[in-house]
């Protein structure tokens, strides 16, 4: 089952890719991925995780 990753994939597409300019270089593109992972990981706050970052759902928010 693909859900967790085509989910993922679909918000990173429509929030992140959506809002950000059109990266001209590979590094660009590189680094516009790798910050999108960042974001995604330590930053966006999601209701169907409790209003918690994927980091502190995964391990526990920090006090």
């Amino acid at each position: 089952d693909n859900a967790v990753i085509e989910r993922w994939w679909a918000d990173f597409k429509a929030i992140w890719l959506a809002h950000s300019s059109k990266p001209q270089t590979l590094d660009e593109l590189q680094t516009l991925v790798a910050e999108g992972i960042e974001y995604f990981t330590n930053t966006f706050i999601s209701a169907k995780r409790n209003d918690l970052t994927a980091t502190e759902f995964r391990y526990g928010k920090a006090n």
